[in-house]
């Protein structure tokens, strides 16, 4: 798959309603790390697929998609400062990379090896090959990068 970039994906109020809630409202749990081996540690919290704000994002992710997809897992990421992430692949075929947190100019950008780095802006989604190695940059500040992150299969495969 050839990576895929879509601003504004979402509404301006609901990616204005996520960006409060995902840092306000939505629990947070330290310690999740793309691979076992990796030193750095930061927050994260699986998302429940059936509660409706889910529910929905999944519904607009497979509307954008437009083929048949299982979601394997559902989950926001949150770095701050120094908590840079590690190379890694991922399981499935397409991950989808939604920036949540607000847009930041340096620092907290996604990159993916050998290929480019995507500069962090809210209500970005990008689609890519979970099979390319890729990682998050941490902020350069206290302001906290967020993504929500959806692991995804082709049904065919």
């Amino acid at each position: 798959m050839k990576t895929k970039v879509i601003d504004n994906w979402l509404d301006k109020d609901l990616a204005e309603f996520l960006k409060k809630y995902l840092l306000f409202d939505f629990p947070h749990y330290y310690g999740h790390k793309s691979q076992t081996e990796d030193k750095t540690s930061f927050y994260s919290t699986y998302c429940i697929e059936g509660e409706p704000l889910n529910a929905f994002l999944i519904y607009k992710l497979r509307q954008t998609i437009k083929k048949p997809i299982d979601i394997l897992r559902m989950y926001i990421n949150v770095q701050h400062l120094n908590m840079n992430g590690n190379f890694h692949k991922d399981d499935g075929d397409t991950t989808c990379l939604y920036m949540a947190s607000q847009s930041v100019n340096k620092g907290c950008e996604f990159e993916i090896e050998n290929d480019k780095k995507y500069k962090f802006v809210n209500n970005r989604l990008i689609m890519f090959d979970s099979q390319k190695a890729h990682k998050g940059w941490g902020p350069l500040d206290h302001t906290p990068r967020i993504t929500l992150v959806f692991k995804t299969k082709f049904k065919n495969n």
